[in-house]
């Protein structure tokens, strides 16, 4: 019987799990700061204006903030014109 790689082997680490916009979106790990979650979704607009449960983030915080299982997450993206 051929012996297995431990690092191929799936993870069985649950997943966090948080509604962004309305959508229920699965990080890896129990916790998550909004800058990762941001990352993760490809987020990289210039101005992007973050709320959890309610709580607006404020920009330098996005990387200390961090999101549990089961927190709602809105992130705008701010457009202006004329």
């Amino acid at each position: 019987m051929p012996r297995r790689c431990a690092s191929l082997v799936p993870s069985m680490e649950a997943g966090m799990k948080v509604q962004v916009n309305g959508n229920e979106v699965e990080q890896s790990g129990d916790s998550a700061t909004v800058q990762e979650l941001l990352a993760t979704l490809r987020y990289s607009f210039p101005l992007i204006v973050v709320k959890v449960n309610g709580v607006l983030v404020k920009r330098d915080a996005y990387g200390s903030t961090r999101l549990k299982n089961g927190d709602t997450v809105d992130a705008y993206h701010l457009v202006s014109g004329g």
